[in-house]
């Protein structure tokens, strides 16, 4: 694996991020362990092309240029435009020969994976006992102890919180703190002064086109018969002539959309009479969009058979491929070339103070130059950045030296241009400083202890018979209830995922949790008060969705095991300052 390459995705995953998230910064390519993310997804690469190619697997010409074809970004009206696929690739910096090698990968790549996933099977036992499992709901009594109700009982000591603070020395360094002057140079104080041509307004039209272009598309209704992946002959055969009943009435003018609410697996759509609204091409499953692309307005299909069952479609509208004509979007453009304008005269804007502000030491005298005012913070800790400066320029600012000016940093609103005024550097402060926050820590810690203690005795008491109510008046506590859940939250409490999986676990001859359960820094013990168990009927009725969501779910964990297989195997060396 080439540096070039995995330098290349970074950037690829950075800017993807960037555009994603506003506040995206260097803190985030740390915490999300991007750098590494994006290594592993190149080895990963690396070895499953690999794996492809001693497994024989291939990928024709044909494969390749069906696949480009059928991209809409390379398409014009409706068709693919050699010229529009090469400035498309070359505006993304692609050549046709490197997008077609990538490509390529990602088709083996496909290959493999349906290989490897069509190894992946559930069981008639496995899905009702995975149903019922997910399915089931219990409801427990509980008690919470929470530490804060034990802190007055705790009675300071200097000593102790003094040990405590030793011992805890590093949670109260104070960080580096900075105080900064700063000049805002917005976008939309400049678009006033910014009127579009209609020339400018055209010729980016005319530049633009393939924005503007909406493919041919089709709006209907349809009504699913849904075939389990697994289900036999005869059960494929009593659902294909159920269909047939209900196309049979709608050729005889019963109404389309009531048939749909009444009979219809599609739960999603059968509410709204089957209605998937308009579409394009590339969206529906291709038996499903053959089909419809080929009826006129009003017309019914037969059965269609893809890969969820059997479909009757009824398209209710066409809408023919065009190019949206300049004036249903010229207002559009104006706002777009504004902007783009705005943007490019803040940023000289903004290199004409910077250039002033070097010349002067000082980014006041700059922005009094022209006009302009300067704001300044009091002293911050990086821990604590001011809601005022953007958080992606974090990482630009704080390793500045004292009076140093950044070159302007473009915001979500504009550029900013920013000085250091002073700073000071991180610290230890002594006992006296911190010492009432060391010691409300120290009783925080105090009372939690006695909290688990308290809760571990009345659990004992309770495992050896003790009446529940005698303890709930010593203890001065308040016995709640859950209601029924089923798994993902428990009510009232929160979420803890070993905790769930134990409770779930409870039954009546063992219904209480056998130690008190730590969850969002209080404690709890649990006793199973019932459980509900699935109905058969639910079952029936769920099952083939469930199935499907299941074998998806098999499917992923069983690539991802094999993948994992495959990388033990591998020798893998990294040059680990190069991804630093």
């Amino acid at each position: 694996i080439y540096y070039k390459d995995y330098i290349n995705l970074f950037r690829q995953v950075i800017e993807s991020y960037r555009a994603r998230f506003k506040d995206f910064n260097e803190d985030w390519i740390k915490r999300l362990n991007l750098r590494q993310t994006v290594l592993d997804q190149l080895i990963e690469r690396r070895l499953l092309l690999q794996e492809a190619k001693k497994m024989g697997l291939t990928v024709s010409e044909t494969e390749v240029w069906e696949r480009i074809a059928s991209y809409r970004v390379f398409q014009r009206n409706g068709k693919f435009d050699p010229k529009l696929y090469e400035s498309v690739l070359a505006r993304y910096h692609y050549t046709p020969a490197q997008f077609e090698e990538a490509l390529r990968d990602d088709i083996t790549i496909a290959k493999l994976r349906r290989l490897i996933e069509g190894l992946a099977h559930v069981s008639e036992k496995e899905l009702y006992e995975t149903y019922a499992w997910i399915k089931q709901k219990i409801n427990l009594r509980f008690l919470e102890l929470a530490p804060n109700k034990f802190s007055k009982e705790i009675k300071p000591n200097e000593e102790a919180i003094k040990k405590y603070f030793l011992a805890h020395k590093e949670e109260y360094v104070i960080p580096k703190q900075l105080k900064l002057a700063y000049l805002n140079i917005n976008y939309v104080d400049f678009l006033d002064q910014i009127q579009p041509t209609e020339k400018e307004i055209k010729d980016y039209y005319e530049a633009s086109k393939d924005q503007y272009f909406e493919p041919k598309k089709v709006c209907a209704r349809h009504i699913l018969f849904r075939v389990s992946p697994d289900a036999s002959k005869d059960e494929v055969e009593k659902i294909k002539k159920k269909a047939e009943r209900v196309l049979e009435q709608i050729k005889k003018g019963a109404n389309f959309a009531k048939l749909a609410k009444k009979y219809s697996d599609d739960k999603a759509t059968a509410v709204k009479g089957g209605d998937l609204g308009c579409f394009s091409k590339g969206v529906m499953v291709k038996p499903f969009e053959q089909t419809a692309f080929a009826l006129k307005k009003g017309e019914v299909s037969n059965l269609v058979k893809t890969r969820f069952g059997f479909h009757i479609i009824q398209v209710y509208d066409i809408k023919e491929a065009r190019t949206k004509p300049l004036n249903e979007v010229k207002d559009k453009i104006v706002q777009k070339i504004k902007q783009e304008k705005a943007k490019e005269q803040a940023l000289i804007m903004a290199n004409r103070i910077y250039a002033e502000a070097i010349l002067e030491k000082s980014l006041k005298k700059a922005a009094t130059k022209y006009q302009k005012e300067i704001k300044e913070t009091g002293y911050f800790s990086v821990n604590n950045w001011p809601s005022i400066l953007p958080s992606k320029l974090k990482e630009e600012i704080i390793n500045l030296k004292k009076e140093e000016i950044t070159a302007p940093l473009e915001g979500s609103k504009g550029y900013i241009i920013v000085q250091v005024l002073d700073q000071k550097p991180q610290r230890m402060p002594n006992f006296a400083e911190i010492k009432d926050k060391a010691k409300e820590d120290w009783i925080k810690e105090e009372a939690k202890k006695v909290a688990k203690k308290v809760a571990e005795d009345i659990l004992s008491k309770l495992q050896k018979g003790e009446d529940i109510k005698k303890l709930l008046a010593k203890y001065n506590l308040k016995e709640e209830e859950t209601g029924f859940f089923s798994q993902g939250w428990i009510p009232k409490v929160g979420f803890n995922f070993k905790v769930e999986k134990d409770l779930f676990s409870l039954t009546s001859k063992n219904p209480i949790l056998n130690y008190v359960a730590e969850i969002n820094g209080k404690f709890y013990i649990f006793i199973l008060k019932d459980r509900q168990e699935v109905k058969m009927a639910d079952y029936e009725k769920e099952k083939d969705e469930f199935k499907q969501k299941l074998l998806a779910q098999r499917k992923a964990i069983a690539f991802q095991t094999w993948v994992k297989e495959l990388r033990k195997k591998a020798k893998i060396e990294v040059k680990k300052e190069l991804i630093q």
